[in-house]
């Protein structure tokens, strides 16, 4: 069984992406996810430094012309058979250049992780998503949803 065929993506030059995490922004990421995005605002900088770390694979883009980081996506993965992409996202100053959609395709089509199985959870960008074969889910997933309240924030 394949997939679909993914999307061909072009950005224009001035943005360059990367898998380097010594190249990524944290600063602007813990900024971005605890002040700009529905699914970040309850992590602490300690959180998202520490999901960081944790991650099987990192993707950033950076503005060439400003050095400013403008997007950036991670994945949790066994790296052999399933990965789950998360924090996936791209600057308002940066919208509108098919960053987005670079940034999937640089995460799921052009790294290690092309054959796996892909999950996310998200309540907006479906149109993107499905672009790259994300589909509603089938009688066989199963998903233990969280049970106990997201902690406060130290």
């Amino acid at each position: 069984m394949t997939g679909p065929t993914p999307p061909t993506v072009t950005v224009d030059d001035r943005y360059e992406f990367f898998d380097d995490r010594d190249r990524l922004d944290y600063d602007a990421i813990v900024e971005f996810l605890t002040h700009h995005v529905y699914w970040g605002t309850w992590r602490s900088p300690t959180d998202i430094r520490a999901a960081i770390a944790g991650s099987w694979r990192v993707v950033g883009a950076v503005d060439t012309t400003t050095g400013e980081l403008v997007a950036f996506a991670r994945a949790i993965s066994d790296g052999v058979t399933v990965a789950y992409l998360a924090d996936v996202f791209v600057v308002p100053s940066a919208r509108g250049h098919a960053l987005g959609k670079k940034l999937v395709d640089q995460m799921i089509e052009r790294g290690p992780g092309a054959h796996f199985r892909w999950l996310l959870h998200t309540a907006d960008a479906h149109g993107l998503y499905k672009q790259f074969g994300f589909v509603e889910p089938d009688e066989t997933v199963l998903e233990r949803r969280r049970i106990r309240p997201i902690p406060p924030r130290p």
